[in-house]
């Protein structure tokens, strides 16, 4: 009987199987589908700095911060440093019932958490041991802008009478006790472009002085140009936290739930001002502020200004625009307003604050405050000289 050639013939088969090889590898097979990408993730630091008089706000603000944190791989983090107590790094996080808790992952011993040195070992410990994409900065104290220690209340080292202490309580950078975070301080303690933004739940953040400082650390901040009534974002963080973690952080979201919270209350407590600042134009800001320094102010001219402080003897805070507009015309102040435009992309702020406690109504509210040299400030003056923005305006770069 005849063998079947085609089972036998040892050249058949080679040439079967190269056919069958040349076809898989010639011919273009459907592509699979790209899996989704995946979000990037978010590491949000609460810096929780009431080593003071808040340290009795500090549970009800990791109570809020729980009950706002989305699921995902996202992580929340808070620094916590109260009275009488040891600090703490804690984790907000969501257990096999996708219901978030909250479990200490290290503790300090007692340190100065109004130190620079305090922060960077803090970010230090964020960074090895909650890695991500990016990470946020909302920090919760007492502060006073670009001010140094005491300044706000003694401006030149001599005690003001202020009055009777006001009945609202309010968030007058960080505070340790009497000790104070410098802003340079604070500044060096943070790596060139670590931040997506930092939210100060803080008074009196919006500063230039602060902005400028800050401009090569974060993306984007929030803050309020005025005084911050207790107890300040704490409203916002069970239904509006969920919007710093979005890919590209609602900042602005995030800022008129403050004011729309704080702007439907009544009497006193309808008292808020709330600004998002984008740092990259900053320095276009800087260029032509450099260019149009006002000339300098004497003291019975300071009423006339926008201010955003509540201090009978003196004022601190004033109004950018209005302190930097008051004097240009024409094309100059096109350009300050489309400027502002650009590096403020969102403000409000209520018609008075607190306006039977020694408050005042806000006429203006371009977003930025501006420290006015003084004459009778003279040591204040010298500490003010020595700012990024005092040097940058004062003394521009060929």
């Amino acid at each position: 009987m005849a063998r079947s050639y085609f089972l036998y013939n040892p050249f058949r088969k080679r040439r079967l199987l190269f056919y069958l090889l040349f076809i898989a590898c010639s011919k273009d097979p459907s592509p699979l589908p790209e899996p989704e990408p995946k979000p990037p993730s978010r590491t949000i630091l609460y810096y929780l700095a009431a080593d003071n008089s808040l340290y009795d706000e500090a549970n009800d603000k990791v109570e809020a911060l729980r009950a706002g944190f989305p699921d995902g791989e996202n992580r929340l983090v808070i620094y916590k440093d109260t009275r009488n107590h040891t600090p703490e790094l804690l984790e907000i996080y969501r257990d096999d019932q996708n219901q978030s808790q909250v479990r200490t992952v290290k503790t300090y011993p007692e340190q100065n958490s109004a130190a620079g040195e305090t922060l960077e070992q803090v970010l230090d410990d964020v960074q090895d041991r909650f890695p991500a994409d990016s990470y946020g900065l909302i920090l919760f104290s007492h502060a006073s802008g670009w001010l140094p220690r005491g300044a706000l209340v003694r401006p030149d080292l001599a005690l003001l009478q202020m009055g009777i202490h006001p009945a609202i309580r309010t968030y007058t950078l960080a505070m340790d006790g009497t000790d104070e975070l410098n802003l340079t301080e604070f500044a060096t303690a943070i790596p060139d472009h670590f931040f997506d933004f930092i939210a100060f739940e803080a008074c009196f953040m919006t500063g230039i002085e602060v902005l400028y400082e800050l401009k090569d650390k974060t993306d984007c901040i929030i803050a309020s140009s005025a005084e911050m009534l207790s107890p300040g974002f704490l409203p916002m963080y069970p239904g509006a936290l969920s919007l710093l973690y979005r890919p590209q952080a609602d900042a602005v979201g995030f800022a008129q739930q403050y004011f729309n919270f704080w702007n439907g209350l009544s009497g006193d407590y309808r008292s808020a001002t709330i600004s998002v600042i984008q740092t990259k134009d900053l320095p276009l800001l800087a260029d032509w502020a450099a260019q149009h320094v006002p000339d300098a102010v004497e003291g019975e001219d300071l009423p006339a200004f926008q201010h955003f402080d509540r201090y009978s003897s003196h004022r601190l805070f004033f109004d950018f625009a209005d302190y930097y507009g008051r004097n240009v015309s024409g094309e100059d102040r096109e350009q300050l307003t489309a400027l502002l435009d650009r590096v403020v992309v969102y403000r409000a702020a209520t018609p008075t604050f607190i306006p039977s406690q020694r408050g005042f109504e806000i006429r203006q509210h371009s977003g930025i405050t501006t420290y006015i040299p003084q004459e009778r400030f003279v040591s204040l003056n010298k500490r003010y000289a020595d700012l990024a923005w005092t040097q940058r305006i004062l003394i521009p770069k060929p």
